[in-house]
């Protein structure tokens, strides 16, 4: 019993110290501007275990996205760069941080989403962009 203890602590000091050294463990790429001559750094952590990661199609098209607040007549309607939409009943909006946000908590904000719709033309996915991401869709397409 004494060595199944004594393994198991040993395991336990070995997982923190890899934890511990996951900042370490940054990824640093240079590269230099060929008109300017500067050379910029971007350090970039590299995927932990248990950290979600953001998988958006590449086929998903960017729009600034608008829900407009159900009413007793009217349903749950999205606007996608002005044009009209049913929602989908499995309506999912993941944030930026990739947790699921209500559709009432974003009604009636103008968000840059990603999206993909079902195939009645319901916006059934909306990925909530973050400034970068907008300015490096913007930049590719």
């Amino acid at each position: 019993m004494l060595k199944l203890l004594s393994r198991s602590s040993h395991i336990a000091c070995a997982a923190v110290v890899l934890l511990s050294a996951v900042p370490a463990m940054a990824q640093t790429v240079q590269t230099t501007s060929q008109t300017t001559g500067q050379v910029t750094t971007q350090v970039t952590n590299l995927a932990v275990a248990g950290t979600p990661v953001r998988v958006i199609p590449d086929d998903a098209p960017m729009a600034r996205l608008e829900l407009a607040r159900p009413t007793a007549t009217e349903p749950l309607q999205a606007k996608l760069d002005g044009k009209v939409h049913g929602v989908a009943p499995g309506l999912r909006i993941f944030s930026t941080d990739t947790m699921l946000m209500n559709p009432n908590t974003v009604a009636g904000k103008k968000l840059n989403v990603r999206y993909k719709l079902d195939l009645y033309g319901q916006l059934l996915t909306a990925w909530v962009l973050t400034d970068a991401e907008t300015k490096a869709w913007k930049a590719t397409h």
